[in-house]
């Protein structure tokens, strides 16, 4: 039943129980007062009312101390619980984050192998283009009469490039 009323409260809840709990401990202090009070007044009610009392009073003050320090340790029980649970969470999140990451890595390694084999593909191709066309030039060369007699000789491909 008190673990109803006082365990699996909210943050507001804890708060009205804090709330009552002083309440309480108020009104026992209040009933302190008043049994010490009454020990002024022994010879009319008499010493074995008055220790009657002050015994029951000391008894329902431990058993609410106890009482409470029980709640507090339920409540801190609760709290490392779900510490531990959230913990426990967190760690497997980045275990199958880090699972998922690794496995995307190695799906993806032929896209990275296929990449750098275009590049070395269009690599070796812009070698042999310009060998090709180094080549023309040459042949081109070699087949037009001589320069002095038709003009100027048009720059090679290769060299326009290498001047730029």
């Amino acid at each position: 039943m008190h673990n109803d009323q006082f365990g699996n409260q909210s943050a507001k809840s804890e708060t009205q129980a804090d709330k009552e709990w002083s309440e309480f401990e108020r009104d026992l202090d209040t009933l302190g007062r008043q049994l010490a009070a009454l020990q002024v007044h022994t010879a009319s009610l008499g010493t074995h009312l008055v220790s009657s009392l002050e015994a029951r009073f000391d008894e329902v003050r431990a058993r609410a101390l106890s009482f409470k320090q029980a709640r507090e340790a339920e409540l801190e029980q609760v709290r490392r619980t779900a510490h531990s649970q959230a913990e426990s969470t967190f760690s497997d999140a980045r275990t199958r984050s880090t699972e998922a990451a690794k496995q995307m890595w190695e799906k993806s390694e032929p896209l990275r192998q296929g990449a750098k084999d275009v590049g070395e593909g269009l690599a070796r191709a812009w070698t042999e283009l310009r060998a090709s066309f180094g080549k023309a030039a040459g042949r081109l060369q070699t087949e037009t009469p001589d320069a002095s007699q038709n003009g100027p000789v048009p720059a090679r491909t290769d060299d326009r490039h290498e001047r730029t």
